[in-house]
């Protein structure tokens, strides 16, 4: 096959599940199908990718994560000097590429945001930490890499984050919010039956306190109406205290944990409504795919997602810190008269494949 141009994908840990994963599994897969020569540059099996691309996994130490980012980092660096490709296209805090996605945000505004839920000190505390040290070092260097020739943020915030902490032309940014597998969910939202029974909640998140569940949960104590119930999706390693936190608050038959799941789309169907409550989100991707099932969606400011919520999609709280305002936004869920279809429809320019054409107009 003759390739129009060759770009190297670099995505560590390329083999895992999460959003940033499944992002560069559509990235790559659309560069080839475009008619480029895709090299995908990792650390681990990469064994989930087409076979279509040309992937090569990097042995990098498992711990400390520092040394990891550094070896990945190097090993990089010698593989583009020797294959020349036309382009890079980086998705992790790697010092050089032509262009970067950064899916992750901005380091320093993420630390920033723990001091509300961890505290001050934790904050300062991560700003000696060799590990945060080393990702705020290499981010800083990968934007203001005077190579990079494009930025693709996935969220007006994170653009903002990068212009107030980076010297770097905001020429360089570009906009391209998250995409969704907006027609192959329309099948299974065909499906979803409204069943009689209490206001279904649902929460969505890996690391309860960074999403915003222990807001979430003395919110929902303080609620005027008991007729509702929520459903908690996803992992944590100190999910045992907020059950026990959920029980102390009166709360323990109307919260279930479910932990990681497999398949989002039951819980999308059974809800009415979904909760995340971040603290920090550069773009939580199950902002969108629940608008695509037709869910009415409470976020934050600090989720870039918010920035495709309206008043007849959703609702943005703008103080995580006032649980009173979090209780009147649920509240408020539980009077307004929403469309399902109307509310999906809100997001079908976000499908994947409308996206996946704007990031590659970028890199043309």
């Amino acid at each position: 096959m003759n390739f129009k141009k060759h770009v190297a994908l670099l995505k560590s840990g390329a083999q895992q599940k999460g959003g940033l994963e499944k992002a560069a599994h559509r990235i790559a897969n659309a560069f080839y199908e475009s008619g480029y020569k895709v090299s995908l540059l990792t650390t681990g099996r990469g064994q989930t990718f087409s076979t279509n691309l040309n992937i090569v996994s990097f042995p990098t130490n498992s711990w400390p994560t520092f040394v990891r980012m550094e070896q990945f980092d190097k090993q990089v660096l010698d593989w583009i000097k020797t294959e020349k490709p036309n382009l890079v296209f980086g998705m992790d805090r790697n010092r050089y590429q032509t262009h970067f996605r950064a899916g992750n945000g901005v380091h320093l505004a993420y630390l920033k945001s723990r001091a509300l839920t961890e505290g001050k000190w934790k904050y300062l505390s991560c700003l000696i930490n060799p590990m945060h040290r080393k990702i705020m070092e290499m981010e800083k260097s990968a934007i203001e890499h005077p190579s990079l020739q494009r930025i693709i943020a996935n969220s007006y915030m994170v653009r903002n984050q990068i212009l107030e902490y980076y010297n770097v032309d905001v020429k360089k940014i570009v906009v391209i919010h998250n995409g969704v597998e907006w027609h192959e969910m329309e099948e299974p939202f065909s499906k979803k039956i409204k069943k009689e029974g209490p206001f279904h909640f649902l929460f969505v998140g890996n690391g309860y306190l960074r999403k915003g569940l222990k807001v979430l949960l003395e919110a929902l104590s303080r609620m005027l109406t008991k007729d509702f119930k929520l459903s908690v999706v996803g992992k944590d390693n100190q999910m045992e205290w907020f059950q026990a936190f959920a029980t102390k608050l009166g709360l323990k038959e109307k919260v279930h944990f479910y932990g990681a799941v497999e398949n989002m789309i039951p819980f999308y169907q059974a809800a009415d409504a979904l909760v995340i409550p971040s603290f920090y989100d550069p773009f939580a991707n199950v902002t969108i795919e629940a608008l695509a099932m037709g869910l009415f969606v409470v976020s934050s400011k600090f989720n870039g997602g918010h920035e495709v919520l309206s008043t007849t999609n959703g609702l943005v709280i703008e103080n995580l810190l006032d649980i009173e305002s979090i209780r009147d936004s649920l509240e408020e869920c539980l009077v307004s008269c929403f469309c399902p279809k109307q509310i999906r429809q809100s997001v079908a320019h976000l499908d994947f494949s409308n996206q996946l054409d704007q990031l590659l107009k970028t890199c043309e």
